[in-house]
């Protein structure tokens, strides 16, 4: 027990020295370097949607309902998660702004950093890489949840094994951001029905026990506040909405070829999780990959931050640096080219290069490599 304690002191201790570092860091070539992820890193500037998340906190703490009114929405739609995330800020909402932002920066990296450890990444070379990709930097500038769903999800495959485990990081998942609803598929397909029906229960305890706490305002508008927001954004972001639309084609046909892609990746996962010839850690990985790719595919919206969620295949794939690891280094260079940014607002070049290379790092992803190795496992458990 000692030992332990004495560990965990350790590590305590480190982090806070490297994450001193790393913000004296950030204030220092923040003065020389305009780079909005640095200024976050700094506590200089609030990141947008770390202000909305502070702001839902807040009315959380007050008793206020932290959802708009559909019918008075402008542009400015505000907080359109389920309210676990607005309960689990409050404790930042707290703090001043500048202390919230940098703490919040530091565990957004500390997120990135755990979640390839739980995906079995031993190769310190990748932490940098991955630290270093757009969508991960992105993420600190604009203070979004993409590492942490990315965590989430690495704890999922981690716990796979132990139905409790998998359950409430599934659950969490879902909870956090309902797009990750495949993921209680893929637990299904592959042949853990115990702990896909306990992830569903979970999901629902923790969107709408958050929800009673708050006297479950907003919760009968909260569908018609989606659909507004696909409304509004689904041409604005990388979706395969936003895709089908920025060629011309109608919104209808672009949800439904959204619809139809989904589904068939949903259908790939499925097979993948039931196909003869691969060991069960193969047929697992697989699979998860498709059912990823689907989440993906089926959202009507999709921000840069989101491709964080690229981590998870690539790692388990490639858990040593290979260059499928520094692909994504790409969309860096593409900014150079205005082929990339933050909101592509439908224009169709930006989107399909990002497209093509998201797709790449699936296609990449789905081939078994000499260098993967399982990571150590939770003690497996009947599902």
């Amino acid at each position: 027990m000692q030992r332990t304690a004495r560990r965990w002191i350790l590590l305590v201790g480190i982090f806070v020295l490297v994450a001193g570092f790393v913000v004296i860091s950030a204030k220092a070539v923040g003065r020389l370097y305009y780079d909005p992820a640095l200024f976050a890193v700094a506590g200089w500037v609030v990141p947008p949607d770390l202000g909305i998340f502070l702001d839902a906190g807040d009315d959380i703490l007050a008793g206020r309902d932290p959802y708009q009114n559909v019918e008075g929405i402008g542009h400015y739609l505000g907080y359109v998660y389920p309210p676990l995330l607005a309960f689990a800020v409050t404790p930042l909402s707290v703090l001043p702004e500048s202390v919230a932002t940098i703490l919040w920066a530091l565990l957004t990296a500390l997120c990135v950093v755990g979640a390839l450890w739980l995906l079995g990444v031993r190769d310190w070379r990748c932490y940098p890489v991955a630290l270093l990709w757009p969508f991960n930097r992105e993420a600190i500038e604009y203070g979004a949840i993409g590492p942490l769903l990315l965590l989430v999800v690495a704890a999922c495959w981690r716990y796979r094994d132990n139905p409790w485990g998998v359950s409430t990081t599934t659950g969490t998942a879902v909870a956090l951001k309902l797009f990750l609803w495949p993921l209680a598929l893929w637990l299904a397909f592959t042949g853990r029905a115990r702990a896909a029906a306990l992830s569903i229960v979970t999901a629902i305890v923790l969107v709408f026990v958050p929800w009673a706490a708050i006297g479950f305002t907003g919760l009968t508008q909260y569908p018609a506040l989606l659909q507004e927001v696909a409304d509004q954004q689904d041409y604005r972001s990388y979706s395969v909405v936003a895709l089908v639309r920025s060629l011309g084609a109608p919104a209808a046909l672009a949800n439904a070829l959204s619809l139809a892609c989904g589904l068939a990746l949903l259908a790939l996962a499925l097979l993948a999780a039931r196909g003869p010839g691969r060991a069960g850690r193969e047929r697992d990985r697989r699979s998860l990959t498709f059912a990823l790719a689907a989440a993906l595919v089926l959202t009507p919206v999709i921000w840069p931050h989101y491709l964080v969620l690229l981590l998870a295949p690539v790692a388990l794939a490639r858990p040593r640096l290979t260059p499928l690891w520094l692909l994504p280094l790409a969309a860096t260079i593409l900014y150079a080219f205005d082929w990339y940014r933050p909101s592509p607002e439908g224009e169709v070049l930006p989107v399909a290069t990002i497209t093509a290379l998201v797709v790449t790092v699936f296609a990449a992803s789905l081939w078994r490599h000499d260098s993967a190795v399982d990571e150590p496992r939770s003690a497996p458990a009947p599902a």
